[in-house]
């Protein structure tokens, strides 16, 4: 396969995978409910912003982190709050500043769309050897490394 043949291939699968991910079939699968809305997928964004965040994240590095305004922000947070899936800590002196962090039930939906998300894997993964998916994953993680991302002024 040519390079330009290899990188069409690869454009078409990431569109593939885009269109999948914007049918949000893996947190339909997750929450068991074919239902499962846009606004649910952008909820789970953020609950999945703060999974490796254990000491939690302001408000404005979720934006950030799920590509969302700040407004959008706060609304997603007024509504996991009234969820009961993430707690909000203000710092000691300044109420202004609040630290957001996963609450049990709110770890509780990411593991469970994580857990969909790996069998999704698995499956995908199913005819492919072990020395295959192996080097997938080594080379996959050199393009993850190499794809253009946005500067820290979002340009």
């Amino acid at each position: 396969m040519s390079t330009d043949a290899s990188q069409q291939a690869i454009e078409r699968a990431l569109v593939r995978i885009r269109r999948a991910q914007q049918a949000r079939r893996l947190y339909r699968n997750a929450a068991g409910d074919d239902r499962a809305t846009s606004a649910d997928a952008a909820r789970f964004r953020y609950l999945d912003a703060l999974d490796d965040a254990d000491d939690g994240r302001a408000i404005s590095e979720i934006a950030r982190a799920i590509d969302v305004d700040r407004p959008r922000a706060s609304r997603l947070t007024r509504e996991l709050l009234d969820a009961g899936l993430i707690e909000r800590e203000s710092r000691p002196g300044d109420s202004r500043y609040a630290r957001i962090r996963l609450t049990a039930r709110g770890r509780e939906v990411v593991n469970e769309v994580r857990a969909t998300r790996t069998a999704a894997v698995a499956h995908a993964l199913a005819e492919f050897t072990e020395q295959e998916a192996r080097t997938f994953a080594e080379l996959l993680e050199r393009f993850v490394a190499a794809w253009p991302a946005r500067d820290a002024e979002g340009e």
